[in-house]
């Protein structure tokens, strides 16, 4: 295989999206952002940036991106509560944020479904497939 194909696919790759890894990274970024703003920041963090991961994720990272809403919001009031803060009120704050979780949920799985349906569409016209 030449060099030049070599590259040319790696470059196709850093232009699909991102891996699973900093999909979820990202997630856990900004939400971890928010939460450092703020408890009123927390909700429009997580939304913010789950949507925003589902939209440049790459198409093996969809699933990934579907799932992380319910994982990032444990995750970064787990987090909250272990360093410093009182489990009940990060308990409490998961329970404020729960309506604002699953429509956040929904719209990420809306966008994988969309996206996934595109890459498949755009796949069966590339290969002149009907």
């Amino acid at each position: 295989m030449s060099t030049n194909r070599l590259r040319r696919g790696s470059t196709e790759r850093l232009r699909r999206g991102l891996p699973w890894w900093a999909v979820a990274l990202a997630g856990i970024a900004v939400t971890t952002a928010g939460m450092a703003f703020g408890e009123v920041y927390f909700p429009f963090a997580l939304a913010g940036g789950c949507v925003v991961a589902a939209l440049l994720a790459d198409r093996s990272a969809l699933f990934t991106a579907a799932v992380q809403p319910p994982l990032v919001a444990a995750v970064v009031l787990g987090g909250a509560a272990l360093f410093g803060g009182s489990l009940l009120r990060s308990a409490s704050v998961f329970a404020s944020v729960f309506p604002i979780l699953g429509a956040t949920t929904g719209a990420v799985v809306l966008i994988a479904l969309v996206r996934f349906a595109v890459h498949r569409r755009g796949a069966r016209t590339r290969t002149g497939a009907q």
